[in-house]
C-alpha cells in the first residue's frame, strides 16, 4: 500500500504520533495507554484501506454481526457504509466479550436500585418488616457483635514467640496490626451506637452517619480497611474468613500456610515483596532487580499436597473478561452469561527481570475489587496461543474481591 506520493504508508510513524504524543501523551495510566495502543495497532495498517475488518478479534461464530472498513470510497459512499453495516452498539465493536453487555446493565440496575434506597424516608415504618431504621441497625449490629465480639490479635505476643522474624513473618505480623485497628474500631464505635440507642449518649453525626450504614446494608466509611465493593453482611462474611487465615498463621507463626489466600490479605503487595525478598537473601540477589513470576497450575486447592518446592502456592482469583482453560493451560473467551472464572492454584515465585519470558504470554493486571483503577496490585504471566491485544481489547483481569 503506498502514499500519495509514492511512497509506503509509514504506519508504525502515526501509531507513534497518535499513541505516544498526540493522544497518549495525556493518557496517565500506563493501562490506558496500553489498550489505546492495541487499538493503533489493529486498525493503523494496510488493510484499513483494503475492506479490513473493523471489529478486533471478533469471534468467527460471530462473524455475522461483524463490519468491513469500505474499499476506497467516496465520502458519502463511506457514510453510507456506516450507515448500513453499523446497526446497532456491540461490545464486540470495541474488542469486549458480549458478557460486557451483560455486566454494564447490571452495574446500572445495581446503581438505580441503590439510589431508590438512598430516596427512601428514614422515618418509622421505612425498614424491612415494618421495622423503623434504628431496630433494623440495631439487629445489624447485634450481629456483628456476635460474630466478633471483642475479638483482637496480640501482636507482642506473636512476635516473642518467633524464633526469627523473616520477611513472611513481617508481612503477617501487619496483616495482624492492620486488622486489629479494623476490629477496634469496629467494637469501639457500635459500642458507642449501643449506648446512643439507650440514651446515655447523644447521637452524633458519626454515631447517625454508621446507623444509615447498618441500616442500608453498608459498610461503614471508617470500616473501610481495604477496597471493597460488597454489601456489610458480605463484608463481614468476608472479614470472619480473613480472620480464620490469619488464625491459622498465628497458631504456628514460623510456618507459612501450603496455600495462601492472597485476596484475604489486607496488603497483598507485601507479602509478593516478600516473596522477592526472601529470594534476593537466600540467592544473593538485588531486589530490585527481582520480579514476581506466575506459573498456574492444573489444580485447584485441594489438589495440593504440601508447600511448593520454589515459590509460594495463593489462591483465590477470579477472571473477568475471559476464561482459563485449566486442562490446556491458556486463555480462552468466556462462556456466554459465565461473568467471571475462578482461576486455579498459582504458584509465585521471584526470577530477575531479564528472565522473564513473555513469549505468548499475556500479562494480565490483577486487581482487589472489580472497581478496577486504583486496586491494581500486580499484573500475571498467563499463556495465551492468541495475539496478547486480544485480552487486552477484551478488558481480562483477574480480580481478587468480586461483588
Amino acid at each position: 500500500m503506498e502514499a500519495s506520493g509514492g511512497g509506503k504508508i509509514p504506519w508504525a510513524d502515526l501509531r507513534y504520533i497518535f499513541g505516544e504524543i498526540m493522544y497518549g501523551g495525556h493518557i496517565v495510566n500506563d493501562f490506558d495507554r496500553l489498550l489505546a495502543n492495541e487499538y493503533l495497532a489493529w486498525y493503523m495498517k494496510d488493510e484499513l484501506l483494503d475492506e479490513a475488518e473493523m471489529f478486533p478479534f471478533v469471534d468467527p461464530s460471530q462473524k455475522e454481526i461483524s463490519f468491513k472498513a469500505p474499499s476506497a470510497p467516496s465520502f458519502q459512499q463511506g457514510l453510507d457504509h456506516i450507515e448500513d453495516g453499523l446497526k446497532q452498539e456491540t461490545p464486540l465493536a470495541f474488542g469486549l466479550h458480549p458478557n460486557a453487555e451483560i455486566d454494564f446493565r447490571t452495574t446500572q440496575s445495581d446503581n438505580l436500585f441503590k439510589t431508590l434506597l438512598d430516596l427512601q424516608p428514614r422515618d418509622g415504618g421505612a425498614g424491612e418488616a415494618g421495622l423503623s431504621p434504628q431496630d433494623v441497625a440495631r439487629a445489624a449490629m447485634d450481629m456483628i457483635r456476635d460474630q466478633f465480639g471483642e475479638k483482637k490479635y496480640d501482636s507482642e505476643d506473636v512476635s516473642r514467640s518467633l524464633e526469627e522474624q523473616g520477611p513472611f513473618q513481617n508481612a503477617f505480623l501487619q496483616e495482624i496490626e492492620r486488622m486489629n485497628e479494623l476490629l477496634t474500631e469496629m467494637a469501639r464505635s457500635l459500642h458507642e451506637l449501643s449506648l446512643g440507642f439507650a440514651g446515655e449518649l447523644t447521637m452524633s453525626e458519626s454515631m447517625e452517619g454508621l446507623q444509615d450504614s447498618l441500616f442500608s446494608d453498608r459498610v461503614p466509611g471508617k470500616w473501610m480497611a481495604w477496597p471493597s465493593l460488597r454489601m456489610l453482611a458480605e463484608w463481614c462474611v468476608d472479614v470472619k474468613a480473613r480472620c480464620e487465615q490469619l488464625d491459622e498463621w498465628v497458631a504456628n507463626p514460623m510456618e507459612l500456610p501450603d496455600i495462601v489466600w492472597l485476596s484475604g490479605l489486607i496488603n497483598p503487595s507485601s507479602f509478593l515483596t516478600a516473596i522477592c525478598q526472601v529470594s534476593a537473601q537466600k540467592n544473593q540477589l538485588e531486589l530490585d532487580k527481582l520480579v514476581v513470576q506466575t506459573d498456574t497450575q492444573k489444580v485447584n486447592s485441594d489438589g495440593i499436597e504440601g508447600a511448593s518446592a520454589d515459590g509460594n502456592y495463593i489462591h483465590g482469583l477470579s477472571m473477568q473478561g475471559a476464561r482459563w482453560e485449566m486442562a490446556t493451560g491458556v486463555l480462552e473467551r468466556s462462556k456466554p452469561k459465565e461473568m467471571y472464572c475462578a482461576m486455579p492454584v498459582i504458584n509465585c515465585r521471584a526470577i530477575l527481570s531479564e528472565r522473564l519470558n513473555m513469549a505468548n504470554t499475556y500479562s494480565c493486571p490483577c486487581y482487589q475489587t472489580n472497581q478496577r483503577g486504583p486496586t491494581y496490585i500486580f499484573s500475571a504471566q498467563l499463556k495465551t496461543k492468541v495475539p496478547p491485544g486480544q485480552w487486552c481489547l477484551a478488558g481480562v483481569g483477574l480480580i481478587m474481591d468480586i461483588s
